[in-house]
């Protein structure tokens, strides 16, 4: 016998396939291994079967064990599902797909889904490519089968698809169709957008995202309003062209119109995306928004969401993600939010009451609506519908108080009234058809008055039930119990009627062979004799005929209650945006310090002022004393933040502390500050962390590049930027001059609000050069050779990162610790410098650069010399003539000399590669050589500097640095190539020969 058909086409790994064997199910080969490690954690569960030779890996998996498997795979991977059933006979095998179902398209597994009232929500999208005139553009289909919505959207985007990736954040799909396959590179670009927010990509043929029979579907599935042209086509979303076509695509995936439950449910409209912040998958990740994989809810304070999450009904947990991945720049709905917040914040008693009683017993509507409307609910569905009802007035009192906000009332409190009023049919129905008295057993029954066959069976289920409790008399006197105490009678849906005696009264039933254990657990041993099993199997049968005679009744009040489900929905709606702001309310006054209303405008002099700002997350966490530090952006003023400071000193929490208190702000939440003013921001975006994607091929350099390209292309003066340890990932100058390229693209074009945290501690000299750029640092103390982390974030640069000192207390052993000291000494003062001749020639030597130094008007800045500089300094550690002292000359020498072989490089470029060198566009022009090569304009050239002598740098000669930086701004006022070259010649002469690599490294950095 085959077991595994062996010509079913290939298919994807994200793709599983399980074959419906009646009883049980399996799993063959790269399935059965994935699926035993993924349920069994063990291979060894895999037994391989069929001949030899054709042997193939097997698993078999029961029912329980197959549901929990599927729940995962469509759930948590986000993996397709195929289930396969054979159609042939035990000798011929046919099998062919039973159902199928995908992140996207959970139609056909929502029995099983749904039945454990799993909290989710699947949604689709399919992109297509369309062209204008002259740009690309993006024609985006969306369809929420739970909420009933089909969206279209078309926007222009860049080659990266930007905007793309934008919008995938903020709808949150689970899966993208994309029209083609993986061979086109529009295809692989769009897949590597889409995969970042960790979404499905399925490819589907192309001529699926056309207009074909696109008319028809939608006038079937559009719940057109009352008056309306029911001609879909007549519509104006549907001139979006391209974004229609890739609706159709998902209406065909998804086979909507071939359900009959789907007709006339569906509302269509254009999605608004320019309405909430731009956020991308980056900023995503480095605010920590969404909680990691395999996080439980006791790790709830890992994600922003995670924290912000204490809703207690399902409805609430998806519109909660829903905001916090889109929030607004409408200041008038962010207000609202807020008010709503602050009322429930200081009404304690009413808060108090929604989230331990009133919200907690709310089930998911929005699920329950989908089976009524399928006509799949069964009597118990309708009773759970029955409660919510039942609740209403109650939360009405609780929330309509005299002092109550006026938000609140007209935002939730008269919903609330009309939905009273609305359903107060449906509740009546429900009072009058269901036997509220067998409710408290599991019982959900039509009351037998509807119907004369239904009143018999009842009477006969009475009268069981009569001589069941009859009998619980006489088996308590024969095992001498008390009836109701020791021994009791109960029942439930699995076993029927049964007795139960406690652990300690166990020793009654030992070797009495009238009665039969049922099971034992901690809460007893249930049993039954002869007289009650027989009496149970009555009763049961009595109760199935009963079942079966109300059927015709049921159906008919499921019709009726069918009507409802419009005002369920809007139901479902109402009490989700209540839970949401509930648990915004309780999270904001049960912080450890309460969050605060922060005061958003939305124009005039952009500012953002945060007081005692806090990590929410790590706030929270249990031994953790939070430092609050401030932040301030003003307009033109202070726009953009140099952070720097040791490893491990906070200064990536603070600038991720800034970005999730914009971001909650937003949402309408209140955030963790003592003090928050703000203007709107329409982005934020962020490049934090240093992780790489070898999946895809792409190192942590490029991953760098990346997302800091998307930074530069999407970043306006009203966003917000983070930016954390940008250029680690190359070489040391390549990433200081990336970054200080970068920092100052964002400092002086974009002038966007931007956190900038970095250990090349250089960068800080462009606060000289751009007035919006400020310098701070988080502090540290060095005692007794120990390092005392501050994490106060203060004015000004630092000048370590104490690399070292977080080696020793990350317990690295002694010996590296000692030698890493060394090797910092060694580099950092020159100790190994070692010159060929005696004491005379050493000072001659010294005294000929000092003298040339002060002779030349090019190494003058503020009318003092450099070289002056570096001979005080000489002097100040040695008197004159002291050899005995010659180490720390040397590197004040070399220091130097370095300076000036960066003078020599300019001879070498004019004369070897005739460049000439220019200034900004906004100054006049240096004469030129004769023959003009590579230009070089200033900006550029002191960056370069700054760069490439880094590794060079020493924290005691800084000051002196910065005026040699300075000295170049001089360069506008020579007056002859002829005279800058003999006099840096003569300087040329007093270099080393090691001058021509940092030559070779300038020339590598220039634009061809």
């Amino acid at each position: 016998m085959c077991l595994a058909p062996g010509g079913l086409f290939q298919k994807p790994s994200t793709t599983v396939r399980l074959f419906n064997r009646g009883d049980y199910y399996t799993a063959h080969g790269s399935d059965a291994l994935f699926a035993a490690k993924e349920v069994f954690k063990s291979a060894g569960v895999v037994k391989m079967i069929g001949a030899e030779g054709k042997q193939i890996q097997s698993l078999v998996l029961n029912k329980l064990s197959f549901e929990s498997f599927v729940r995962n795979l469509l759930l948590v991977k986000q993996y397709r599902v195929e289930i396969y059933v054979n159609k042939g006979t035990s000798k011929f095998n046919d099998w062919v797909v039973e159902y199928k179902g995908s992140p996207g398209n959970l139609t056909q597994f929502e029995d099983l889904l749904f039945s454990m009232d799993v909290v989710l929500s699947s949604s689709v999208i399919a992109v297509k490519i369309g062209r204008d005139t002259k740009n690309k553009v993006v024609g985006v289909g969306f369809v929420d089968v739970s909420e009933r919505r089909l969206c279209v959207c078309e926007f222009s985007d860049d080659d990266h698809f930007s905007n793309l990736e934008t919008l995938v954040v903020q709808v949150g799909p689970k899966e993208c169709l994309l029209p083609g396959t993986n061979g086109s590179q529009e295809f692989v670009t769009i897949k590597k957008v889409v995969e970042r927010s960790g979404v499905l990509v399925t490819p589907r043929k192309k001529t699926e995202f056309s207009t074909d029979g696109l008319a028809q579907d939608l006038n079937r599935l559009i719940a057109f309003k009352k008056g309306q042209q029911e001609n879909a086509m007549a519509m104006p979303e549907t001139n979006l062209t391209t974004a229609v076509c890739a609706l159709n695509a998902i209406i065909k995936f998804l086979e909507l119109t071939t359900d009959s439950s789907n007709f006339n449910q569906f509302s269509l409209s254009t999605m608004n995306w320019s309405q909430y912040v731009h956020l991308d998958s980056a900023a995503v990740k480095a605010l920590s928004l969404i909680p990691p994989p395999g996080v439980t809810t006791t790790q709830a304070h890992h994600s922003v969401i995670g924290l912000m999450d204490r809703c207690k009904t399902p409805q609430g947990h998806r519109l909660l993600a829903q905001w916090m991945k889109q929030p607004l720049r409408d200041l008038n709905t962010i207000v609202e939010r807020q008010e709503i917040v602050r009322a429930l914040m200081d009404d304690l008693e009413a808060r108090q009451a929604l989230t331990q009683e009133h919200l907690r017993r709310i089930p998911d509507i929005q699920a329950l609506a989908r089976r009524l409307l399928k006509k799949k609910v069964t009597m118990q569905d309708l009773y759970r519908i029955y409660q919510v009802v039942k609740k209403l007035p109650q939360l009405v009192k609780c929330l309509d108080t005299p002092d109550q906000s006026a938000t609140l009332i007209n935002v939730l409190v008269e919903p609330l009234k009309e939905l009273l009023t609305d359903m107060l049919k449906f509740q009546e129905m429900i009072e009058s058809t269901i036997d509220m008295d067998l409710v408290d057993r599991g019982e959900f029954l039509v009351k037998p008055d509807f119907d004369e066959d239904l009143q018999e069976m009842r009477n006969s289920m009475n009268s069981i039930e009569d001589q069941i409790k009859k009998l619980l008399s006489r088996v308590a006197s024969d095992l001498n119990l008390e009836a109701g105490k020791t021994l009791k009678l109960e029942s439930n849906n699995q076993l029927g009627y049964f007795f139960r005696v406690t652990l300690k009264e166990e020793k009654v039933l030992r070797d009495n062979k009238k009665y039969q254990t049922l099971d034992t657990n901690k809460s007893g041993v249930r049993f039954r004799n002869s007289a009650l099993a027989d009496l149970n199997s009555d009763y049961q049968h009595h109760k199935e005929q009963y079942s079966e005679q109300q059927k015709a009744i049921v159906a008919e009040i499921i019709g009726i209650a069918a009507g409802y489900v419009s005002t369920l929905h809007y139901l479902n709606d109402v009490l989700a945006r209540l839970d949401v702001l509930t648990s915004f309310a309780e999270v904001a006054a049960t912080a450890p310090k309460p969050y605060v209303r922060p005061i958003i405008k939305s124009d005039g002099l952009r500012v953002m002022r945060l007081k005692g700002v806090r990590h929410a997350c790590l706030e929270v966490q249990d031994g953790v004393s939070f430092i609050a530090n401030d932040a301030e952006f003003i307009e033109d003023e202070q726009t953009f933040h140099i952070i720097t400071g040791p490893n491990m000193g906070g200064k990536s929490t603070y600038i991720r502390s800034v970005g999730i208190v914009v971001l909650l702000a937003q949402v309408g939440s209140f955030v963790p500050c003592d003090e928050a003013e703000m203007t709107l921001v329409d982005a934020i975006l962020a490049r934090v962390g240093a992780d790489d994607c070898q999946v895809k091929g792409m190192s942590t350099f490029m991953m760098e590049m990346v997302e800091t390209s998307a930074i530069l292309r999407k970043a306006t003066c009203h966003s917000l930027v983070i930016i954390d340890e940008l250029g680690r990932g190359t070489s040391t100058f390549e990433g200081c001059g990336l970054a200080w390229a970068i920092a100052e693209y964002l400092a002086k074009e974009v002038k966007a609000f931007c956190l900038f945290a970095t250990h090349f501690h250089e960068l800080a000299t462009l606060a000289d050069e751009v007035p919006s750029v400020v310098n701070k640092h988080v502090s540290a103390l060095i005692v007794n050779n120990t390092l005392t982390l501050l994490y106060r974030v203060r004015p000004g640069m630092c000048d370590q990162s104490y690399g070292i000192y977080v080696a020793k207390m990350a317990k690295f052993p002694a010996s590296v610790i000692q030698m890493a000291h060394e090797k910092q000494s060694e580099l950092e003062h020159y100790k190994n410098f070692d010159f060929d001749g005696t004491a005379e020639e050493r000072n001659k030597i010294i005294e000929d650069v000092v003298t040339m130094g002060d002779v030349n008007p090019y190494m003058v800045s503020g009318r003092y010399s450099v070289v002056a500089s570096y001979r005080d300094c000489c002097w100040s550690y040695f008197g004159e003539g002291d050899v005995e002292n010659i180490y720390p000359m040397n590197w004040y020498l070399s220091n130097l000399n370095r300076e000036l072989s960066w003078l020599a490089a300019r001879v070498w470029l004019i004369s070897q590669s005739k460049a000439s060198i220019c200034q900004d566009s906004s100054d006049a022009m240096v004469p030129a050589s004769e023959v003009v090569g590579l230009r070089l304009n200033r900006t550029s050239f002191r960056g370069l500097v700054i760069g490439l002598c880094l590794p060079n740098w020493v924290r005691d000669g800084e000051q002196i640095i910065a005026e040699f930086v300075s000295s170049c701004k001089g360069l506008k006022d020579i007056h002859s190539d002829t005279e800058l070259n003999i006099r840096l010649k003569e300087l040329q002469c007093r270099v080393k020969a090691s001058s021509n690599l940092y030559v070779q490294a300038l020339l590598a950095s220039l634009p061809s």
